[in-house]
């Protein structure tokens, strides 16, 4: 690989860790904090072991004079240009410098490094993660109260910061076992829902109504609804509840809850068993209040 295109290739890296920087807390949190570091790893050690095994493809011409790729491609083949000075083409050539093995290891190293402290410094200690053990464990409680409200019986709901069951893995923000006791949240949703707990912040609109929406369709799958339609249909109505015992005002909840049923039929990337059903509307078959006017 040639100088330029090494060159390139780092730029590249540099330009991904840094729009990974810049990019939402759900973004980052669905990419694990050890993958940038391994890509960078690999590209520099593939940069350095292959300029070190691999052989030049070029023969290598020694001289001052014109080279032969030269000749073919400008002329002169087969005859000397004139020169001034004839000494210079008898003269011995210049010798250039190898790069020494301690400074293409030093470039390499440089770029490892920056990733990593950048990967350490931007994931590691923001969102969820930035928040100490207790208040993780008690936004947890608080979470599992709520979830255990809707479904019935007593549940645990837990924030993957692993990854092992939702975000990269299931590509969801939260999993459930449908009339089970387990479920886990994505940590950018519980901590969408923490600064809903403590701080009383939903200046973030749809990511709020989005969180509370996602754990009370989770505590439905606890309840024992499998049906991911009636189940989103089901959420948008408990989320009302969910909010309001989170904090916010019965207006703003239900105006949150009302804006994700709204955009769930036009959300071309949601798929299609996750459009609530015809009959989720005032009335309608999966309206849980039917005597109430107001729905959700």
């Amino acid at each position: 690989m040639s100088p330029q295109a090494i060159r390139r290739a780092r730029l590249l890296l540099v330009a991904v860790v840094l729009a990974w920087f810049f990019s939402p807390p759900a973004w980052r949190y669905a990419v694990p904090l050890w993958l940038p570091f391994v890509l960078a790893l690999g590209l520099e050690l593939e940069f350095l072991v292959g300029g070190l095994v691999r052989p030049s493809r070029r023969p290598v011409e020694r001289g001052r004079g014109p080279q032969r790729a030269d000749l073919e491609r400008f002329g002169w083949a087969g005859e000397e240009p004139d020169e001034d000075d004839p000494a210079f083409w008898t003269s011995p050539p210049v010798r250039r410098r190898r790069t020494s093995l301690f400074r293409r290891a030093g470039v390499s190293l440089v770029v490892v490094a920056f990733v990593a402290v950048a990967a350490w410094g931007i994931s590691l200690r923001r969102g969820w993660n930035a928040l100490d053990h207790g208040t993780q464990s008690r936004i947890e409680r608080v979470l599992t109260l709520e979830a255990q409200r809707i479904a019935g019986h007593p549940v645990r709901v837990r924030c993957d910061t692993t990854g092992a069951h939702v975000g990269t893995v299931q590509e969801s923000d939260g999993i459930a076992e449908v009339g089970g006791h387990d479920a886990w949240l994505t940590p950018a949703i519980c901590f969408q829902l923490y600064k809903v707990i403590d701080r009383k912040d939903t200046h973030a609109f749809s990511p709020t109504a989005r969180a509370i929406a996602v754990l009370a369709h989770e505590a439905w799958h606890l309840h024992g609804v499998s049906n991911e339609g009636v189940t989103n249909c089901y959420a948008f109505q408990s989320g009302v509840g969910v909010g309001m015992q989170l904090g916010l005002s019965p207006s703003r909840a239900r105006a949150l809850m009302r804006e994700q049923l709204a955009t769930n039929g036009f959300d071309s990337s949601a798929a299609s068993q996750y459009r609530v059903p015809p009959g989720c509307h005032n009335g309608g078959r999966y309206d849980l209040h039917r005597s109430s006017s107001q729905f959700p």
